[in-house]
């Protein structure tokens, strides 16, 4: 079963804060907190980890939707999806240097919302969106007895278990962390969710519950790909996306 989209507002307005809450509640998200000003959403980014933002630029206070969003992401990188009354060329672009998913113009339809946020979310893992904030090539990760250090490009493919998430690291990337174990999957105590903001652009959400390294890539037959000696079964309908991420020559 799949978790949740975990959803932040960040809306000045109560009222529209409460509709596209109850809209996303009954499409089955989950609201992880509402924001009307920076340092509110700053707090709720900290404590809560949300998987996307909705922001409206005019906020109140000194700092408006755009400053907000690139404290925010300074955090956790998530998709955005900005809210605005304004057309003016100026806020636009100063929004652009963000790298929103989408921008939704008031007034707009409730419902929009739910397919806003599944393009959004479909283009982050697809690696579609820019904009990821410099990310160092290693990160510290909870086990049952501590915190390891993965290098990133040591990573083959990762795969979601429930609320923990397996790492399938290269030979050496293990053995660099653990010289006298055989190798196996390493379990981290972090769902894939929290995880993929941290990996850089190299990586490929082939599914809610599967991301790969392209780097590590070898074959892709009709219903399955290769990965060093590991057989991946490609979830349907996942194989057109990713053959267009990659570099291919066609023969028609």
């Amino acid at each position: 079963m799949e978790t949740p989209l975990r959803v932040l507002i960040v809306e000045d307005d109560l009222f529209m804060a409460t509709d596209m809450e109850e809209s996303l509640v009954k499409a089955g998200y989950i609201i992880c907190g509402k924001a009307t000003d920076f340092d509110e959403a700053v707090r709720l980014m900290k404590q809560n980890a949300p998987d996307i933002l909705l922001v409206d630029i005019k906020l109140n206070g000194p700092a408006d939707g755009i400053t907000t969003v690139k404290e925010l992401m300074r955090i956790k990188w998530v998709p955005i999806i900005y809210i605005t009354g304004s057309s003016e060329t100026e806020t636009f672009n100063r929004a652009k240097s963000t790298f929103p998913a989408a921008f939704l113009h008031k007034p707009f339809r409730i419902r929009e919302l739910s397919a806003q946020i599944d393009l959004a979310m479909h283009n982050f893992y697809a690696g579609n969106i820019n904009g990821a904030p410099e990310l160092p090539d290693h990160t510290f990760l909870p086990t049952g007895s501590g915190y390891i250090r993965v290098i990133k490009p040591e990573i083959q493919f990762v795969k979601a278990d429930r609320g923990n998430t397996e790492l399938f690291l290269t030979t050496s990337g293990f053995h660099r962390i653990y010289p006298t174990k055989a190798y196996q999957p390493i379990n981290v105590s972090l769902n894939l969710g929290k995880l993929v903001p941290y990996l850089s652009g190299g990586f490929y959400q082939l599914s809610r519950s599967l991301v790969i390294n392209l780097n590590y890539l070898d074959r892709i037959e009709s219903n399955r790909l290769y990965i060093g000696s590991q057989e991946i079964t490609i979830p349907e309908g996942a194989r057109k996306p990713l053959i267009d991420r990659l570099q291919v020559v066609r023969t028609r």
